[in-house]
Parts: structure tokens; C-alpha cells; sequence
């Protein structure tokens, strides 16, 4: 343990604190279970989901989202699917690239095996090119685990393709959730909505309440990524992405060619922050979310000051 500007580094392992990408944390458990009970104006909360979300279920994922959605196209295992990302790096999730392979293949080119386009619009940052996909004639499903408050100038994306997923902890301090949109009517279920799983319509409350304080969750996610370009600026960390005014960020992402990333990555963790490394890039990703007070910030800003002192 060490004791640096009043703030312990590599603390006892029962007490090292948790700040993670998602805004959940133990608190929000007795939060959650009060809203699941709040009666809803039924009219109203159907209104508002199907506003953010149009013809939609809800999967206990993002991921099982995902493969529900391939399940749809009757892939052949030498069938391939195009990945396309809003960053233009080529790292892929595993997360995506392993549904899809218990379908068929995947690939960052399009070639004459491509049978639908996959378009991951990541970390709160929308591709630009829809519509270019779109004049493509090719199937497509978009992912928008990172980006569920983002959007593009024209207000279309999640509206693309024939499916858009989305991934509600991302960004609600809630434990698990996936929403599959259907925006084919090829692909609509009458039974959607109908004989509902208790965790749906615990999903779906839960949703409503959050989705109510969505412009407040925009504006502190903002303030927040703000506040860290600032501070991480001056020691020399550049901001990856510059948002445009439609765009609320999932992380806070900074780049650096001084720093040995993944030492950092398990300082940090061994810290109690979730992090991580933007592979094929020197960048690396912090907790940007709501929650997140300006003491937490400072907390895990010093944390990253002690390292890049400590390495110098």
C-alpha cells in the first residue's frame, strides 16, 4: 500500500474500491427493486419504449440479442458476414465475432460469401456511411451495445437495418439486459410482447424509469468526458474521439505513444478501475458514465498522474 497525495494506491484486496464501465454498482441493487414495484402509467410507458426502441423485445443480452438476430438469415458456415465499425480500427470484440461465428465467418472486406453487413457504432461514435450501406442492398443489423443515447444528423440510426441491438447496462446502473429491435416488417412477431418473462417486464420498467432521466444521463456523460480532457490533456493524454452534438459517450478514450498500456491496464484494475486497451491503437478507455461524481473522477485522474510519474 502507498499513501500518495492523500489517496491510497494498491489498497488490501477487500478493500479496493469499484468503479466500473457500467454505472452499476451494489447500491443501485435496493434502488432497482423499488422500481420494479412503481406502478406505470401503462399508456405511457409503452409509448416511450417503443418511441426509443420501436417493435422491440427484451433478451436477458446484447449478445443474446445478437445471435437471435443472425438467427434470422439461415447462414452457412462458409457464408460471411461484414463487420464494419464507426472507428475504422480493425480489432473486432469478441463479443461480436464469436455469435457470429456459431452461424458462419466474418470479415472486415466485402467479397462475393458477404450474405449481410454488421455495423458496430462504438463507444457512443455513429458510422457516418448508412446510407452508403444501405445502396449496398445487403442485409444489415446494427449494434449499438455502446451507443444506445446516439445518434446522427438525420435521427436514423438504430433504423438502418433490419435489427439494431442494444445493451442496457451499458449505460443504466441495472445487471443484465439486451433489446432486439425489428424494424424489417419481414421479421415481426405478433407474439412479440405477449406471455412476457418476469425479467421482461422487469426490464421494461426498469427501462421506462431510466429512459425518463435520459437528458440528464446525456448531460452528465458529457460533462464527465469534458472534465477528463481537460485534466488528462495537460499531461499530455489526447482525447480520441470528438463527439458531435448528437453523440453521448459509452467510455472516456485517450491516446499516448509515453505510456506502456498494459502495464497501466493492470494498475489501474488491481486500483479498482475497469479499463482497458483500444487494440490496434496506443488508446486506452476509462468509466465516463453518470454516476460518476467529481471525486471519482479526480480519483481515477490520480491514479493515472501516479503511474505516468512512477514510469517516467
Amino acid at each position: 500500500m502507498i499513501y500518495w497525495k492523500g489517496q491510497i494506491i494498491n489498497p488490501e484486496d477487500f478493500r479496493v474500491p469499484s468503479y466500473y464501465i457500467s454505472p452499476f454498482n451494489v447500491k443501485e441493487l435496493s434502488k432497482i427493486d423499488k422500481i420494479k414495484s412503481i406502478p406505470s402509467d401503462h399508456n405511457d410507458m409503452v409509448a416511450k419504449l417503443n418511441s426509443k426502441f420501436g417493435n422491440h423485445e427484451y433478451l436477458v443480452s446484447g449478445k443474446e440479442a445478437m445471435y437471435k438476430a443472425l438467427s434470422f438469415y439461415n447462414l452457412d458456415k462458409n457464408d460471411e458476414v461484414y463487420v464494419v465499425t464507426s472507428t475504422g480500427n480493425k480489432y473486432v470484440s469478441s463479443c461480436v465475432t464469436n455469435e457470429i461465428e456459431k452461424y458462419c465467418n466474418w470479415s472486415r472486406k466485402r467479397s462475393d460469401k458477404t450474405k449481410l453487413v454488421f455495423v458496430i457504432h462504438e463507444f457512443g461514435v455513429v458510422y457516418k456511411q448508412m446510407d452508403e450501406l444501405k445502396e449496398t442492398n445487403l442485409p444489415i443489423i446494427e449494434d449499438l451495445a455502446m451507443s444506445l443515447f446516439s445518434n446522427d444528423s438525420d435521427g436514423k440510426i438504430g433504423t438502418y437495418g433490419d435489427f439494431a441491438i442494444y445493451s442496457l447496462p451499458k449505460f443504466f446502473p441495472i445487471q443484465f439486459g439486451g433489446v432486439l429491435r425489428y424494424n424489417n416488417p419481414k421479421f415481426s412477431d405478433d407474439e412479440l410482447g405477449k406471455n412476457e418473462l418476469p425479467f421482461q417486464i422487469d426490464l421494461k420498467r426498469t427501462s421506462h424509469f431510466y429512459l425518463k432521466k435520459e437528458k440528464k444521463i446525456i448531460k452528465k456523460r458529457l460533462a464527465n468526458y469534458n472534465y477528463y480532457a481537460l485534466k488528462l490533456n495537460k499531461i499530455g493524454l489526447n482525447t480520441r474521439f470528438i463527439l458531435n452534438s448528437k453523440e453521448t459517450p459509452s467510455v472516456f478514450m485517450f491516446t499516448t505513444d509515453s505510456l506502456n498500456l498494459n502495464e497501466l491496464k493492470v494498475f489501474m484494475q488491481k486500483n479498482g478501475v475497469e479499463c482497458s486497451i483500444f487494440y490496434g491503437e496506443n488508446a486506452f478507455y476509462l468509466p465516463v458514465h453518470q454516476n460518476l461524481k467529481k471525486f471519482d473522477l479526480d480519483f481515477i485522474i490520480n491514479l493515472i498522474k501516479y503511474f505516468t510519474i512512477e514510469n517516467q
